[in-house]
């Protein structure tokens, strides 16, 4: 089989390898599309702490159930399947107490083991999740970025009518938008860059330019008392300023972007308004099966605007360019990897 491999930071090569056999309590998932994730940038720079190479990259895909070995899955022999991509160590607190999506020893397929830039992809069976037959490829291929978006507006406590800003209007941002506006909230985002700021735009959703007073023109939108949930998806260090100062009292600030270097906190902001600071991090398995569920419910209009997020695809001797484009900020949107074979 054919696998995009980062043989060392910076550097990929498409290789020619064995197709893997799965282990006890492993399936073998034949791969049809593999999204680029921001995260396959840090791992393809060597930035990502605990990131292995050679690694073939890739943690959101939609394939086709190969093959089980000695598992009871809800799916069966060429089924479309995604698949929850975390690998957790079963016996550090937090597994032992049903969080092993925050696991002391957290690892993700592609970043820790094999991924899916690849033919065929070896994964844990119980995390194999059949896709119902009303949901395309394309859109099953983003089930991982909208779990995320699920976990984050979960811990949120996201209800219908709340006010919600979401900092950043990359991929991630956009899809916990489109969340909240689906769960009956008001929605705006906050942004920088011009061609997102535009994406957005023509997704129907109001955006405040981070260029001008971002702060006074988003609590403009709130008559001044600030927003329920905070959503910050950038990464940017004067995000966290700015959630704090737009926030309402008692509201929630969602951490999710992963700013370099840490940012200086306004814990005054914090007390003087009660507000309430929340981390996020990934999904849990349930998350994707809900995920799965309600993507499948999505109307036409909902899929439509998921589906513009997509805005490029390639085929495997394209992952390092696709990497590349997103090192440049020359993407605005998602990028899929078509691995099919046929």
């Amino acid at each position: 089989m054919k696998a995009a491999v980062t043989v060392e930071w910076n550097k990929m090569e498409v290789q020619e390898t064995p197709i893997p056999e799965p282990g006890p309590g492993e399936a073998l998932v034949r791969v049809k599309l593999a999204g680029i994730c921001g995260s396959d940038v840090h791992i393809f720079q060597g930035h990502h702490p605990t990131a292995v190479s050679p690694v073939a990259q890739g943690h959101e895909f939609v394939g086709t159930l190969e093959k089980v070995n000695g598992a009871n899955i809800n799916a069966a022999i060429g089924d479309r399947v995604v698949v929850e991509p975390l690998i957790s160590c079963g016996v550090c607190e937090a597994c032992r107490e049903g969080h092993m999506h925050v696991c002391r020893n957290l690892g993700l397929l592609g970043i820790h083991r094999h991924g899916a830039f690849a033919e065929y992809v070896v994964v844990d069976a119980a995390k194999v999740i059949r896709v119902p037959d009303t949901l395309s490829n394309e859109l099953a291929a983003l089930t991982e970025p909208v779990a995320v978006a699920a976990h984050v507006t979960a811990r949120g406590g996201l209800q219908k009518g709340d006010r919600t800003l979401v900092i950043g209007a990359g991929p991630i941002g956009l899809i916990v938008a489109m969340m909240c506006e689906w769960a009956g909230a008001t929605v705006a985002l906050v942004e920088i860059n011009p061609e997102r700021i535009e994406q957005a735009k023509s997704l129907g959703f109001t955006v405040v330019n981070a260029n001008g007073d971002a702060a006074a023109d988003a609590l403009a939108l709130t008559d001044g008392e600030g927003f329920d949930q905070v959503y910050e998806a950038s990464g940017a260090a004067p995000a966290a300023a700015l959630a704090t100062e737009v926030c309402r009292i008692r509201g929630t600030i969602v951490g999710i972007g992963f700013p370099s270097p840490p940012p200086a906190f306004d814990v005054r902001a914090l007390i003087f308004k009660e507000l309430h600071l929340v981390g996020s991090r990934v999904y849990t398995l349930d998350d994707f099966h809900r995920t799965v569920r309600m993507m499948a419910n999505l109307n036409a209009d909902q899929r439509e605007r998921l589906a513009a997020l997509i805005t490029e695809t390639c085929d495997i001797h394209g992952v390092a360019d696709g990497i590349g484009k997103m090192m440049r900020g020359e993407c605005k949107g998602k990028i899929l990897v078509n691995l099919s074979q046929e």
